[in-house]
């Protein structure tokens, strides 16, 4: 199949998942039919690559007009006591209602990923915000991480589960507002970025003490890229090591997640297509090449990229909406690496 229309009908199912609020649901499943922040990012950012900034735009302006209509806890000075008391991780595709309070709703990687996208859109002169009220919103956003000292309270993580402090929630965070203070774009006190880095760097290159190989952390080499070199190649290497199998990445060692009966944990397709925009980055071609290619054969044949697969089968959650986006942008990388494609994409229909 030729790259057009592989990516054609990669982006027609995952354009299936947007709502004409303009709100990605996570995948067509019961549970997962609500929009969650860091999926609905994660997939809007997809059409810089893809080159369509009228929908990254709308894609973006869709969490300010969240944020507007939950702005009372951006505002909230009183100590929270409650998890349903910060910013929700997910909402209602419609109309952006909150989904459930009995959720892990604290999770910093979403907010900074937010920041981190704002920034960077601004630096290549697209104005994501519309008037003064979308301004002031982004400045709420940072007194408010501000008032939940991010760098020292535990939040749920990328994965939603135990509290703890995670190396990559805080090092989206102080990416996000790094490139924010850089645009101008809110005030932001140094000494908060300052005391976000201290804590990233005392974890790393473990997410937290206990846990020294995560999927989580390739965030912070792509789209953050806030460690060094070293950090980067251990994280690589923990990566290869401990967490790529036959169909994908393990979130992190001993997943219960969808575990397979053989004992091996859930196996995420979209982790194979991180570590081939990680290699694109890195101008390790072949690598890259490598990595998309082991991702590309794990898409099912009606063109869907599943959430994981369980005992060699794709799990229900198919097709997952930033799963679809990151193989995009994997695509999209490696094509700027390689203008002409040595590889077969796998055949895949819209039946």
């Amino acid at each position: 199949m030729d790259k057009q229309a592989f990516q054609k009908k990669l982006l027609i199912k995952m354009e299936s998942m947007r709502r004409p609020s303009g709100a990605f649901i996570a995948a067509p499943t019961e549970d997962y039919r609500t929009c969650w922040l860091r999926d609905h990012l994660y997939t809007v950012f997809s059409y810089w690559f893809l080159g369509d900034h009228n929908k990254l735009i709308e894609g973006v302006q869709v969490i300010f007009d969240i944020l507007h209509a939950h702005r009372h806890k951006l505002e909230r000075i009183s100590p929270r006591n409650n998890v349903y008391e910060y910013i929700h991780a997910k909402y209602d595709a419609d109309n952006f209602a909150e989904i459930t309070d009995k959720w892990g709703h604290y999770q910093l990687d979403a907010l900074g990923l937010f920041l981190h996208i704002v920034a960077d859109l601004d630096s290549k002169h697209i104005t994501v915000m519309r008037n003064y009220s979308d301004r002031e919103i982004l400045q709420l956003l940072v007194t408010y991480l501000l008032s939940v000292r991010y760098w020292e309270n535990p939040d749920f993580g990328m994965w939603e589960e135990t509290p703890y402090i995670h190396s990559s929630s805080i090092g989206a965070v102080v990416d996000g507002l790094t490139r924010c203070k850089e645009r101008q774009l809110a005030v932001i006190p140094e000494e908060m970025i300052q005391l976000g880095r201290q804590a990233m760097n005392r974890l790393l290159p473990d997410e937290f003490p206990g846990r020294d190989a995560d999927m989580a952390l390739l965030s912070l080499i792509w789209p953050y890229n806030i460690v060094t070199s070293d950090v980067r190649d251990i994280i690589l290497q923990r990566t290869r090591d401990k967490l790529v199998q036959e169909h994908g990445l393990n979130r992190y060692w001993d997943d219960n997640y969808f575990r397979s009966a053989n004992g091996i944990s859930g196996e995420w397709v979209m982790g194979l297509f991180w570590l081939s925009i990680i290699a694109s980055q890195m101008n390790n071609v072949e690598e890259a090449q490598m990595w998309f290619t082991k991702g590309a054969a794990q898409i099912t044949r009606k063109g869907e990229v599943p959430e994981l697969y369980q005992d060699g089968k794709p799990n229900n959650h198919t097709p997952l909406a930033w799963a679809h986006a990151i193989a995009l942008i994997a695509l999209s990388k490696l094509e700027l690496k390689r203008k002409q494609l040595s590889f077969i994409l796998p055949d895949i229909s819209e039946e």
